[in-house]
């Protein structure tokens, strides 16, 4: 597989011609052979942005005088930031993972698989002019959240996303039992974990209100 994606030409996508820039940039199978294409830069950000808000609940539950909120104001609070790290952190899920044989969409709440022999066409006939997968069952996998963004203002990723998905497509893999398309809820346990602590923060918020 990831001798297809060379071949396809995706060295000439990793930028100035440095060592360094190019190592950080290469997109190679890992140990299970499995190639992941995700925005990078927005991961790091999300997931900033989502330890932020941990450490800003934590510090609005322990902090008596923070935000001058009352008793049962504080938890509320702590709630509403846990939430918004909770969907931070599913936003820094988004990627397309390259398995032999098959491609796998990570999407915020669900992620699906589709066998590659099941790849009719990539297109982009859509209103964003995103890349889109058609299966031979007529279903269409949109990449809406990878594909044409202002991050490919500082890295034309999309370009690099397409050639390797295609070459891929093009690409024999091991046969599976799997069905040619399948959904499944995108599990994280830092983001069910943060939500189980708003809705915890929550219920304690509530309780605090309601009998002082």
């Amino acid at each position: 597989m990831a001798l297809g994606l060379w071949e396809a030409g995706l060295s000439d996508w990793y930028g100035p011609a440095t060592p360094l820039v190019r190592r950080v940039r290469r997109y190679r199978p890992n140990r299970r052979g499995e190639i992941k294409l995700a925005r990078w830069l927005r991961v790091g950000v999300l997931r900033a942005l989502a330890c932020g808000a941990v450490g800003a609940a934590v510090y609005v539950v322990l902090d008596s005088s923070a935000l001058d909120l009352t008793d049962g104001e504080r938890p509320l609070a702590a709630a509403v930031l846990l939430a918004c790290g909770s969907v931070a952190w599913r936003f820094s899920l988004i990627r397309v993972v390259l398995r032999p044989g098959e491609i796998v969409r990570v999407g915020v709440w669900r992620q699906v698989t589709v066998e590659c022999t099941a790849v009719r066409r990539l297109h982009r006939e859509s209103w964003r002019q995103a890349l889109t997968l058609r299966t031979h069952g007529g279903e269409d996998v949109d990449f809406y959240l990878l594909d044409n963004s202002l991050w490919d203002a500082l890295y034309n990723f999309s370009a690099v996303f397409e050639d390797a998905t295609r070459t891929h497509t093009r690409t024999p893999g091991a046969p599976t039992n799997r069905t040619p398309l399948t959904w499944q809820y995108t599990r994280s346990l830092p983001a069910e974990a943060l939500a189980a602590g708003a809705v915890a923060c929550a219920v304690w918020g509530a309780g605090v209100s309601l009998f002082g």
